[in-house]
């Protein structure tokens, strides 16, 4: 098999376009027509309807593309184990939802590299579901979520918590006062979900959905409005004054899992690695720096 058979299908079945995949591939467009040719070929059904522009997937294509994207990265993981020098006895690939890289993962990493000299690490940023399948899958040794899978496959241990605080840019904000100042959504998880289902007895309309805190504290910071965002990250805006905690709205605290399979690869021992995320505090190293200069109102 061809390794450039499947990021080439992958790129069509993208941007649904032989010309722009051709272009992102650097390659021409009767290669990539040519290519998949080939992997039609290979598989013995095709994998696209072509009409004047509209390039559609068969149902052949839709069922290849979840393959296409294992195999392409067992490759590369393959690649990079292979390619890791001697010296590096551990591999550690390892998954995070994106608001925990910002939060907790990002400072975290160095921590890891530091305890463990001799370590090779690659991250990886995704969903719940696309991590448990990675995880399922053997291409993360661990990840770092909100929601743990209950999977037979998988082991979880919970290695601390975040605190969510409803907070805004108004002095003395009420939860009344939500819909006026306008709605931030982050996206924490689906238990957070539950929680913020009973808290709005009735929907209320976002001025801006995000699965990244740091997006939403930017534009908190810029725009205005209300959101829950993790204490750690808020401690410096409410000691300057930036932001406020909404009166009569209590934090919410959120459990942190880490996940891994219960067949660990031989190369890694994922207990002193559980022990260090469990021992470090949950808040991020480097945040925004608080600028005295924007304004709010008092």
């Amino acid at each position: 098999m061809d390794i450039g058979l499947l990021r080439t299908f992958l790129e069509v079945s993208k941007t649904r376009h032989f010309g722009k995949a051709a272009e992102n591939l650097y390659l021409t467009q009767s290669a990539v027509s040519f290519r998949i040719r080939q992997l039609e070929d290979l598989v013995g059904l095709p994998l696209f309807t072509r009409q004047r522009n509209n390039i559609m997937l068969t149902s052949a294509g839709e069922r290849l593309i979840p393959h296409a994207e294992n195999i392409l990265a067992s490759w590369q993981i393959a690649l990079q184990d292979v390619g890791v020098p001697e010296q590096q006895e551990m591999h550690l690939s390892l998954g995070g939802i994106s608001n925990l890289w910002g939060t907790f993962l990002q400072s975290t990493i160095p921590k890891i590299a530091e305890s463990f000299p001799h370590i090779s690490i690659r991250t990886e940023i995704n969903s719940h579901l696309e991590l448990t399948r990675a995880l399922i899958a053997g291409r993360l040794d661990m990840a770092v979520v909100l929601d743990p899978p209950n999977v037979a496959e998988l082991k979880t241990r919970k290695i601390g918590q975040i605190e969510l605080a409803l907070v805004s840019n108004i002095k003395r904000a009420r939860f009344s006062d939500i819909d006026e100042l306008g709605y931030i959504f982050v996206d924490w998880g689906t238990a957070f979900n539950l929680k913020h289902a009973k808290l709005f007895k009735k929907p209320v309309a976002p001025v801006l959905h995000t699965e990244q805190s740091q997006i939403a504290l930017e534009f908190l910071l810029t725009n205005g409005g209300v959101a829950f965002l993790p204490m750690g990250q808020l401690q410096a805006y409410l000691d300057e004054g930036l932001l406020y905690l909404v009166e009569g709205v209590k934090p919410v605290k959120r459990a942190v899992y880490a996940v891994y399979g219960k067949s660990t690869k031989e190369h890694l021992s994922v207990t002193p690695i559980l022990d260090l995320l469990n021992d470090v505090e949950f808040k991020p190293e480097v945040t925004m720096q608080p600028d005295l200069n924007k304004g709010s109102s008092n």
